[in-house]
């Protein structure tokens, strides 16, 4: 098992799932929240080598959610999801952005390029 542990954060369970579920396969250590507070208590129980977000969650997006985390591990990489053509993230190298529909090749591609292989 990988000692590379991953939070991805979705509001939409059929994502969450997909997403948690090809990372896994992978070899990766992957915790999945719904919103904030679920991503806090992940951050605070756990070290977390990168937080994948999705851009809108409601009442918060990505950015709070990234805010929330660093806050409890500043050294946490983030890459963001959105199904929006235009996001205003990503504009950054900072804030990368896998758009969505992506598909499981081309997300473990940019998670392996952020955090290593799972399987190296």
């Amino acid at each position: 098992m990988s000692a590379i542990h991953i939070l991805v954060v979705d509001d939409d369970p059929a994502v969450g799932y997909y997403v948690s579920e090809v990372l896994r396969g992978a070899g990766y250590q992957v915790s999945a929240a719904a919103d904030l507070e679920q991503a806090e208590a992940v951050a605070n129980g756990s070290k977390v080598d990168l937080l994948l977000a999705d851009v809108v969650l409601g009442a918060v997006d990505g950015l709070d959610i990234e805010e929330a985390v660093r806050g409890i591990q500043p050294e946490v990489k983030t890459l963001f999801m959105s199904g929006y053509a235009r996001p205003r993230y990503g504009t950054a190298s900072a804030d990368p952005v896998l758009v969505k529909p992506f598909a499981a090749a081309e997300l473990l591609e940019r998670v392996d390029a952020l955090v290593g292989s799972a399987l190296a």
